[in-house]
């Protein structure tokens, strides 16, 4: 534990524009746009494949924007692109909230993806990667923490808010929230960040920032990962975007459902903090096959029963894989691919995981009106995953 403390203690203002950056990704994760799904179906009149459909195209969109954007990392200056990203996050929530047209959604949940989940995300996480060393994986696992904090605040908060000004209003403060309360903490901290002597030595996985996407996707490391990254987007994205209705047709009242997910985004915490120590001892390339163990554990465990305690314990399986998995993974992409192209890098592995967020609520929501139970989809679910796991060990032959 002291070992958390004096790093955090030496390097605390980039460590908190990481958190930060994680923390309001969620302005753009499934789990929180969700919450508006109902209002907006029953505003255009969608049942679950449409609106499923709808929402597939506004991600799939925003995933082959990402790489454009997400290269930019690697050469803009840290504080003029998280500049952009906010400015970006803040217009897609506004956009949403005026939307007067179905078209007007479809952009709004574009740029809420493309900037929130995706951006947010890539620019939290590329910092710690780019900024930090021998103590890399510590500082993506503090810093992620960010995901679980706003996971477990977050629905509550927006709950609430909905309920007051209703889905409009809401979205209306989140946009005036990032103006007036992110924009200035961000700048603060960053000019603060300055004083700190954050230094890495020069790493070249594949020599140079010119290198090409198509390079990078060729290459044997991306195969091998691209999978178990698809897996975890999938699966999330799929069981938070139809949760309440997953509680529905378990018997879980929705206050219990919202409930749960505390039980995820704990865990996942816990497997943030654990995963830094062993990988700065192990490294991330050791520990990659087994991340997805306790993820398809925790999918099978909802095959067990309906009984309320099933749900938050299989979310807690799966949270501790995601948060476990998500540190080593970003830090595999370092000892994999080098520090001097991470921009490029992330942006394509957060472009599979995007494209997967899009395809899981499709694929749910297909297989539910055609008549499959939860139960059916999930064991399909995770017998895909098993299939990725056995995959996953090719990497300890790289």
């Amino acid at each position: 534990m002291s070992k958390w403390k004096t790093l955090f203690k030496e390097y605390k203002y980039i460590l908190s524009l990481g958190f930060v950056f994680a923390y309001f990704s969620s302005f753009g994760q499934t789990f929180l746009i969700s919450l508006y799904v109902p209002d907006i179906e029953s505003w255009l009149g969608l049942n679950n494949t449409s609106m499923g459909s709808l929402y597939a195209a506004a991600t799939v969109a925003s995933a082959f924007t990402l790489p454009t954007l997400g290269s930019l990392f690697d050469r803009m200056k840290l504080g003029s692109y998280m500049a952009m990203i906010l400015i970006g996050l803040m217009t897609a929530l506004l956009v949403l909230s005026f939307s007067m047209h179905i078209i007007m959604v479809f952009v709004g949940l574009y740029m809420l993806r493309l900037f929130g989940q995706g951006l947010m995300s890539h620019t939290a996480v590329s910092t710690m990667s780019r900024y930090f060393d021998t103590n890399r994986g510590k500082a993506i696992g503090i810093a992620t923490t960010g995901h679980p904090f706003g996971e477990a605040t977050m629905p509550v908060v927006i709950t609430l808010v909905i309920g007051w000004l209703g889905w409009r209003g809401s979205l209306q403060l989140n946009a005036a929230i990032v103006f007036v309360f992110i924009m200035p903490l961000v700048y603060w901290l960053y000019s603060k960040k300055q004083k700190e002597q954050v230094q890495v030595e020069p790493e070249f996985g594949l020599g140079t920032t010119k290198v090409s996407a198509w390079k990078i996707l060729s290459h044997k490391a991306f195969l091998i990962i691209a999978p178990a990254v698809f897996a975890l987007g999938f699966t999330n994205t799929a069981i938070f975007f139809f949760q309440l209705k997953l509680g529905a047709a378990k018997g879980w009242s929705a206050a219990w459902v919202s409930t749960s997910l505390a039980a995820f985004a704990g865990a996942s915490a816990l497997g943030m903090f654990m995963a830094g120590p062993y990988i700065d001892k192990l490294t991330a390339k050791k520990l990659f096959p087994f991340v997805l163990i306790p993820y398809v554990i925790g999918v099978l465990t909802l095959l067990v029963s309906d009984a309320p305690i099933i749900y938050p314990l299989s979310l807690a399986l799966m949270g501790f894989a995601n948060g476990f998995g998500g540190t080593v993974k970003n830090a595999l992409f370092v000892e994999i691919f080098g520090a001097d192209i991470i921009g490029k890098v992330r942006s394509l592995f957060v472009t599979v995981m995007v494209l997967s967020t899009a395809l899981g609520p499709l694929f749910f929501g297909v297989l539910v009106d055609e008549g499959y139970s939860f139960n059916e989809v999930f064991l399909r679910n995770a017998l895909g995953i098993v299939v990725i796991i056995l995959w996953s060990f090719r990497i300890r032959k790289l």
